[in-house]
């Protein structure tokens, strides 16, 4: 069984020390770079499974090198999970919202990131082995709108939306249960266990993106005020 190569970029030696004993250890290849210059040249011509980058790197910073990845067809699917010294709020939706698939503060707590890195792996090797669901449903429809449940693809007017593999979840979930309003809580919960940390905004960032993809089919998704958002599939009959 092939084991899952990471790639890690950090500019302070000790750190990638750090993170790869810790992963070798637990069964991990792991590849480290200093730049994220090099990094991008790497994965672009080998294969990877996740990235742990640094935010702050000299030539290309992390986010430089999410969105550089997000840009490719050949690596806009490989998950990133983004390291910084800020602990704020905005960064972290920044981070979010380029493309990063969690984000993680220095001083680094290695059991957590462990658990983390796991878990994404775990969900993107779930949608590449493409399971049957528990409810035996293979597709919900509405209207213009088809999720495919099997292949984790979504059908707008027979065209595939390019959606990340957390907004096909959060789609999914609500659309399974059309008029039920989900706090911002219950959603990271629901998609991603009740052990995982993410702030509500994270789910915020999430949804505007969704809207954006859904276009002038947007409305679907509705705000409820003070508590969180519901799914409306009438909407896609009407627009």
């Amino acid at each position: 069984m092939r084991k899952n190569r990471l790639v890690i970029i950090d500019d302070h030696y000790d750190v990638l020390e750090l993170l790869k004993y810790n992963f070798v250890k637990e069964g991990y290849e792991v590849k480290f770079f200093f730049t994220a210059v090099d990094a991008l040249k790497y994965i672009t011509n080998e294969n990877t499974d996740l990235v742990v980058t640094d935010w702050m790197l000299p030539e290309m910073d992390g986010l430089e090198l999410c969105k550089n990845l997000k840009l490719s067809p050949a690596t806009k699917d490989i998950p990133l999970v983004m390291l910084t010294g800020k602990n704020d709020e905005i960064d972290a939706v920044t981070a979010l919202e380029v493309g990063a698939d969690d984000y993680l503060v220095k001083p680094l707590r290695v059991k957590e990131m462990l658990t983390r890195v796991k878990k994404i792996l775990r969900r993107t090797d779930a949608a590449q082995l493409m399971p049957a669901r528990n409810d035996g449903r293979e597709y919900l429809e509405f209207g213009a709108l088809k999720i495919d449940l099997i292949s984790y693809k979504v059908f707008l007017n027979s065209a595939v939306l390019d959606l990340t593999m957390g907004e096909f979840k959060l789609l999914e979930l609500i659309a399974k249960y059309p008029g039920k309003v989900f706090s911002r809580n219950q959603i990271i919960e629901k998609i991603n266990g009740p052990q995982y940390f993410a702030t509500e905004r994270s789910t915020d960032v999430q949804i505007v993106g969704l809207r954006k993809k859904l276009g002038i089919y947007k409305d679907a998704i509705e705000t409820v005020r003070s508590i969180g958002y519901r799914f409306n599939g009438n909407k896609f009959e009407l627009a």
